[in-house]
């Protein structure tokens, strides 16, 4: 019996010792003829304490089941046995506690540069002379290890390739292994960097590509700016944050994404893109810093995403009017594109269990989730304040209680925050419009001075194949009995610029600039009108409205 406790106290003692041991990563480039073919990952760490050490890799990244895919040629040395994992990583056999190093190679996802018709990025990006990647599918990790602390080194050797991450800061934040898989790395040797001073101090930007609308100075400048009015509404004080701009290659329309890290952001953007399209993407993947990462833990299969997607949203355009960077008026188109995205959309009144089943394929389904969740923080702000109260003191109050339980669950906080705050429950409301997808309606003075009515008008038709005209580089799919046709848009002819036109928005005239068979060029305009009608909310800012009216109603709309 002694013999049997003593061997269970050894393993116990090994297994804290791995445990205890960091777990350290080296990342560098592999160039060949100069140029950049892979990049490899080198881990070394303790084995586990009965002998069997499980390398693997996430289990699933924005919907993909298999991100460790693009793992390649590992080699584990110090093991006795190493048997691969279909989805990457490996079974390990080695002696307790045994020194471990493994090395493999991340190839890319892509074969040529990413475009604006791969706006969601779930694969690695590494070619000839650039890469962009996630920390969660570059990472392995052992198994149940991933609180243990990290360390992380980049290796450029004689590449000439620089290098910016959120990973450079690992060591003075005592990162984890958790830090290492939500990370973003870019490099390149045409990687730009600017760094900020003064009140922008600890703020990086780093950026590739050439964009159309604006450069460096202008993006940092916008993108600090919002970074310190979030700061300021968390009452945060300053600590260092990296943005990372890619380009994607413009092929039919203007795109964008972006992914919050808990100490950066990471932006894929297409070049051809205005910088004030930008304003929401940035204050939106910006107060991912806090939510939800500060304010509690997200349920499975994305049943709290109105809360993480849908409230950053609100806050997105809350902060943009706060900061001065929107206008009342911005403020206002802003909320109309979602108000009419919101009433045409198909998904408009699915309900929590189809949108949990359906999240990651089916787009209406992810994207209802957003707007669905803005609308709602917009309902209870507008309770909250006809009780003199507001939405922001319930954020505040859940990151309380996250702080007091770092176990407890997004939803559950937000529910005792808001009774905290106002004394009474939000749960039937939840239940109605989240649970059950009840359409939301909103009412006139639940954004304070604006006014909201309700409009009828005809669906929206491009009157031409989207995807079919951005494959082939020419207009295809062009519906004789549609808009498009009606205005002289044939099969065939090149587009050179897109002027006007809004997402949904049939009353919205498009007007494209294209040449034809003859290498001349005309413009053609058109409203996208299509079959049918649709009805939606809208709101409107009142013209009888003084300045000093204006003024109290941005005040009122921002929270203060």
């Amino acid at each position: 019996m002694r013999r049997l406790y003593l061997g269970v106290l050894f393993a116990l003692l090994l297994r804290t010792a791995a445990n205890a041991e960091p777990v350290r990563y080296a990342l560098s480039p592999v160039v060949e003829n100069g140029a950049l073919k892979v990049l490899a990952v080198d881990i070394d760490f303790k084995g586990d304490a009965d002998g069997l050490t499980v390398l693997k890799f996430i289990d699933s990244f924005q919907g993909d089941t298999r991100p460790g895919r693009f793992a390649e040629g590992l080699e584990i040395t110090g093991a006795k046995s190493v048997t691969p994992r279909p989805e990457g990583g490996a079974l390990i056999h080695a002696a307790p506690g045994a020194a471990l190093h493994a090395r493999y190679r991340i190839r890319s996802g892509y074969d040529k540069a990413p475009t604006t018709q791969d706006e969601t990025q779930t694969k690695p990006i590494v070619l000839p002379d650039w890469f962009y990647v996630s920390g969660e599918l570059v990472f392995a990790y052992p198994e149940g290890r991933r609180d243990t602390t990290a360390t992380f080194r980049w290796d450029a050797k004689a590449s000439g390739f620089r290098f910016a991450s959120d990973l450079e800061q690992l060591a003075a934040r005592h990162g984890t292994v958790d830090d290492m898989l939500d990370s973003i790395m870019i490099g390149s040797p045409r990687l730009r960097i600017t760094e900020g001073t003064g009140a922008d101090a600890g703020l990086r930007l780093a950026a590739l590509g050439a964009f159309d609308a604006y450069d460096d100075p202008a993006f940092s400048g916008m993108a600090f700016r919002l970074i310190l009015a979030e700061r300021a509404f968390w009452d945060d004080g300053p600590t260092p944050f990296l943005v990372t701009l890619a380009p994607l290659e413009t092929r039919f329309g203007e795109s964008y994404s972006g992914a919050g890290r808990s100490d950066a952001f990471a932006l894929w953007v297409g070049q051809t893109l205005p910088l004030a399209d930008l304003r929401r993407l940035l204050a939106h993947e910006y107060f991912h810093t806090w939510n939800a990462g500060q304010l509690g833990r997200q349920g499975p299969q994305r049943r709290s995403a109105w809360l993480s997607e849908g409230f950053t949203d609100f806050y997105a355009r809350r902060l943009l009017l706060r900061s001065g960077v929107f206008s009342l008026a911005d403020y206002v188109a802003a909320w109309n594109e979602d108000l009419l995205g919101y009433g045409v959309s198909p998904a408009r009144n699915a309900d929590e269990e189809a949108i949990a089943k359906g999240y990651w394929q089916d787009h209406a389904l992810e994207e209802v989730t957003y707007k669905r969740g803005a609308l709602m923080a917009a309902l209870f702000e507008a309770q909250l304040r006809r009780d003199g109260l507001g939405l922001d003191a319930v954020m505040r109050a859940m990151r309380g209680l996250y702080r007091r339980d770092p176990k407890s669950a997004l939803r559950a906080n937000f529910e005792t925050a808001f009774k905290i705050v106002s004394g009474r429950s939000p749960v039937a409301e939840i239940d109605r419009h989240q649970t059950r997808g009840e359409t939301l309606t909103p009412a006139d003075g639940d954004f304070a001075c604006l006014t909201i009515r309700t409009v009828t008008q005809p669906g929206w038709s491009l009157g031409f194949d989207p995807d079919a005209t951005a494959e082939k580089g020419a207009f295809a799919g062009v519906d004789p009995a549609g808009p498009a046709y009606a205005a002289g848009l044939r099969d065939g002819m090149k587009r050179i610029k897109r002027e006007g036109g809004a997402m949904n928005d049939s009353s919205v005239e498009i007007a494209y600039t294209v040449s034809d068979a003859s290498g001349g060029q005309r413009v053609i305009r058109y409203r996208p009108e299509g079959k049918g009608s649709v009805s939606f909310q809208r709101l409107s800012i009142p013209q009888d409205l003084t300045p000093a009216q204006e003024a109290a109603c941005v005040r009122t709309l921002s929270g203060l």
